[in-house]
């Protein structure tokens, strides 16, 4: 008897170790596209903007230039600016998207160890660190509705992603400051924050809704009661003359001037429709399912040593403000752009940072859910066949979302797509050698002469995928408007470009 359950035991350990290096496997295939597709990758319209302004203004001016007549966002702008000073960004355009991976993943490792040593208090080792991390940034990745914006697109992910990030560190800060019995740490916090805090708000107007939602959660929980009065006023000061900075810059009215108002009925249907929008982009994904059921089941069982948490049994006593917080932040950032553009749609790159703090509070509250439920699952969440199960249904989902087709996808495509737009560089920049006036070819043109050429003597298969536009990597083609073909103008230094269709 003794034997058989032996042997048992270990063939139940050997399924989990099958099952952790599914997981693993899984996570390799599903990064590997983020990895490699930044070495094909071109920029794009606006980053010559900021390219030929820069030169024209000079660095100091071009950053006084954007305020008065683009938008306030002003820690976007000189960052952009430290990467696109000396074409620095156009021949290095590859390092932004690794750049912002790597940073968002040691944020998250940062997030997950603080959140281990002062909530959970479990110890965790690093692989399982690492693990976790993975899986929620595959999660993040998987439900933004707009990748290409989110991490390919240097402009737009200037403004988008790197705010997540600090918002992480932010969130780790606040903890070790609120738990630390450390006076060292918690000065170092405290020195921290309100610096985080100002350089989150420079980057979009979206994150100073998702600060003002993190502020008045923590004093709603009463954490603010943990700080010095003068800490207080500090942090609150940077909050409100960040912001204010953002939201009084000249230059957003300049942007305004132009835009037809749509009227209340317009932009009502306007916010419902990305409000609809953006929730398909989460709950399409099996992986955030997944991940919903883990964080209730962990919670479950960590019911004995967090039931008595004041701060948890807060939450859960407010549990329906949890869920109108929600629906409440999703209104309240989509409606303001909304109603800036005067009702008209705004584009799917701000929808990313909305999808982004949708999936972190679905998660905080199925975990507090979990916590304080009724269901007797404490058994089964501390068995290897939890284990087993969890790692095979992460697996699952990391396999079986639209990101995966859409990466492989780009992978097959972005050596055509890297050769035309090398090409197209090449073009505009030996032109001014020669002439004020180039002829370019505009991306179909140029794809139908690689198809005829390169791809000539491939399977039909191969030149169907190579028709398409590369999903993670396109955004739009630089010669397909007016505004775009003049910003390429100005940045070359030509009196015309002559496009062949």
């Amino acid at each position: 008897m003794r034997e058989i359950f032996t042997d048992k035991h270990f063939t139940t350990s050997k399924v989990l170790l099958v099952a952790k290096i599914f997981l693993i496997v899984s996570l390799i295939v599903f990064f590997i596209p983020l990895v490699i597709l930044p070495f094909f990758n071109h920029a794009c319209t606006d980053d010559y903007f900021g390219g030929y302004y820069l030169k024209k203004e000079g660095f100091i001016n071009y950053q006084e230039f954007v305020y008065t007549h683009w938008a306030g966002r002003f820690i976007a702008t000189l960052t952009g600016s430290l990467f696109i000073n000396k074409g620095f960004l156009y021949d290095h355009y590859y390092l932004h998207s690794l750049v912002l991976l790597l940073l968002n993943f040691l944020s998250l490792l940062f997030l997950l160890k603080t959140i281990d040593k002062y909530i959970l208090q479990e110890k965790w080792s690093w692989f399982k660190k690492i693990l976790f991390a993975l899986v929620f940034l595959a999660l993040e990745i998987s439900c933004v509705p707009q990748l290409v914006t989110f991490i390919f697109w240097f402009s737009s992910s200037l403004s988008y992603h790197p705010p997540v990030i600090f918002i992480q560190i932010e969130i780790a800060l606040f903890i070790i400051m609120i738990n630390s019995n450390n006076n060292t740490s918690k000065n170092i916090c405290a020195i921290l924050l309100p610096v985080v805090a100002f350089i989150i708000n420079g980057f979009n107007e979206l994150y100073i809704v998702a600060q003002f939602f993190l502020f008045a959660g923590i004093f709603w929980l009463r954490l603010h009661k943990r700080f010095s009065k003068f800490f207080i006023a500090i942090i609150l000061l940077a909050y409100v003359a960040s912001a204010a900075i953002v939201f009084f810059a000249p230059g957003d009215k300049v942007r305004m001037e132009g835009i037809v108002p749509k009227g209340i009925v317009v932009g009502t249907i306007a916010v419902f429709y990305h409000v609809a929008e953006t929730l398909w982009s989460i709950f399409k994904n099996p992986l955030l399912w997944f991940t919903l059921t883990l964080a209730f089941v962990y919670g479950r069982s960590k019911k004995e040593n967090l039931r008595n948490n004041i701060y948890l049994k807060k939450l859960f006593q407010s549990k329906l403000l949890l869920l109108i917080i929600i629906p409440l932040f999703l209104i309240i950032s989509i409606g303001l752009p909304v109603a800036a553009l005067k009702g008209g749609l705004i584009p799917d790159r701000y929808l990313n940072g909305v999808a982004y703090f949708v999936l972190v509070l679905l998660i905080i509250y199925s975990f507090v859910l979990g916590v304080y439920s009724s269901f007797n699952l404490q058994s089964f969440s501390r068995s290897l066949n939890t284990k087993i199960t969890f790692s095979i249904l992460l697996g699952i989902g990391i396999f079986c979302n639209t990101y995966i087709a859409d990466a492989y996808k780009s992978l097959i495509i972005a050596p055509v797509y890297n050769r035309i737009l090398t090409e197209r560089e090449t073009a505009l920049k030996e032109a001014p050698t020669k002439n004020k006036i180039t002829e370019v070819k505009d991306y179909n043109y140029a794809l139908k002469e690689h198809l005829q050429t390169d791809y000539a003597s491939s399977t039909k298969t191969l030149q169907q995928y190579i028709q398409q536009k590369p999903p993670l990597l396109f955004f739009e083609d630089d010669l397909s408007t007016e505004y775009s073909i003049d910003v390429l103008k100005n940045y070359y230094g030509l009196d015309s470009i002559v496009i062949k269709r």
